[in-house]
């Protein structure tokens, strides 16, 4: 039952849908009635010359437009369109001005049995402003990733200079005249005639005239090759003490040419450096000696060297305190056999040192029998310096052994 009721439903609607149109029909092609209605139509501009004339330009006038009001019999009126019209504003036949100029728009061309009720006063606004020219250098924006393993290098121009015309407030924010040349995934130079374009702040300046509107472009594109950096010091980095080595940062730099070039480059040398001037800094530039017909890709010429210098470091000894030039007649004893020193340098030199390269030792020079207070001296390696010592100094007893040696005759 509930299926049936939905069914006659659906009948009812298609049948009050079906009688309204052909009312509709009825009443639109059998009364015809007058009707109204309002149609947006554009408006040609003649005789623009006259503003160069006059040093003037129409400031975004592109689109100029004014609304008809039409009226007729409903059949024909509903199936008018704005290109059945035709309406021209002549510019040769009023004053004009900079600023706001208000110009009437004649109706040239109409539909027959359509009358336009607003024809006999129809106006457009056009917003004028002065002429200016200016002279823009030509930049190159290249659009797009040439193909893997190659480079686009500096593009040439056919001309450096476009003259840009057009409304003074439009030339003041133009901030350059930009030629996009498109080189996504390209293996060889590119050779092309692209348009150029006004641009501002804001993005693209439409609405002024640039001449020449089209520039020859050629953008060479080579072949990429990565190369090893040669790192040469002066003196010889083995000489300096305190330095441990120096790596370019990245050890690696990619060039660009032709492949016959390329083919016989297999690292580049950079500029000596002066390790007597690096005044501990750990990092420094250097310039790259870059060969005939070969480009540096991303970089400015020169490349950065990480300094690592040697480790300082501290080191204990206990040594043993030797007497020298003791006279021969001379027994000598000490009143402490050992001395403590802490030394300090360069890890890698401290880690191979051994105690027999540092000398300890008491001057007996010209001494003779008797008991004395005597500096140890301690003798280091070229590099390591001395951090702390104990004793510094020593008592010293020295006795005469001739004595000695005649007891030991009269014993025997």
């Amino acid at each position: 039952m509930e299926e049936k009721n939905k069914q006659q439903q659906v009948i009812i609607k298609v049948c009050c849908v079906i009688a309204s149109f052909v009312l509709w029909l009825y009443i639109f092609n059998v009364e015809n009635p007058i009707r109204e209605r309002k149609i947006l139509v554009p408006v040609k501009i003649t005789n623009r010359d006259v503003l160069a004339e006059s040093k003037l330009v129409a400031v975004g006038e592109n689109d100029l437009n004014i609304s008809l009001s039409i009226k007729g019999n409903a059949s024909e009126l509903y199936s008018v369109k704005a290109e059945d019209f035709r309406l021209e504003s002549d510019l040769r036949s009023y004053v004009l001005k900079k600023g706001e100029n208000k110009v009437p728009v004649q109706v040239k061309k109409s539909p027959e049995n359509i009358r336009i009720l607003n024809g006999e006063n129809l106006w457009i606004s056009i917003d004028l402003d002065d002429l200016k020219e200016k002279i823009v250098q030509i930049k190159v924006l290249l659009e797009g990733k040439v193909k893997d393993g190659f480079y686009a290098l500096q593009p040439t121009l056919s001309i450096k200079e476009a003259e840009i015309s057009g409304a003074s407030k439009e030339l003041s924010s133009i901030t350059s005249v930009v030629a996009r040349c498109n080189v996504k995934d390209v293996a060889k130079d590119v050779n092309a005639l692209v348009s150029l374009e006004a641009e501002g702040e804001s993005g693209a300046i439409k609405n002024v005239q640039i001449e020449p509107s089209s520039v020859q472009v050629i953008v060479p594109v080579k072949k990429i090759k990565s190369v090893p950096v040669n790192i040469k010091t002066q003196p010889n980095l083995q000489n300096i003490q305190g330095i441990k080595s120096i790596a370019a940062m990245p050890d690696k730099v990619d060039i660009a040419g032709d492949e016959k070039v390329l083919s016989g480059i297999t690292s580049l040398d950079i500029e000596d450096v002066d390790l007597n001037k690096l005044n501990g800094k750990d990092t420094i530039e250097a310039k790259i000696k870059i060969p005939k017909d070969v480009i540096l890709v991303n970089s400015n010429g020169s490349i950065k060297l990480k300094v690592q210098y040697n480790k300082i470091a501290q080191k204990e000894f206990n040594l043993d305190i030797q007497t020298k030039n003791v006279g021969n007649n001379y027994n000598v004893s000490l009143g402490a056999n050992k001395a403590t020193i802490t030394i300090s340098g360069e890890e890698n030199i401290l880690n191979t040192l051994k105690p027999e390269s540092i000398g300890c030792f008491v001057d007996c020079s010209n001494l003779t029998e008797g008991e004395y207070k005597l500096p140890v001296t301690v003798t280091l390696p070229e590099g390591i310096t001395r951090v702390s010592q104990n004793p510094t100094e020593v008592k010293v007893i020295i006795k005469s052994n001739v004595l000695e040696d005649k007891n030991v005759s009269q014993s025997k």
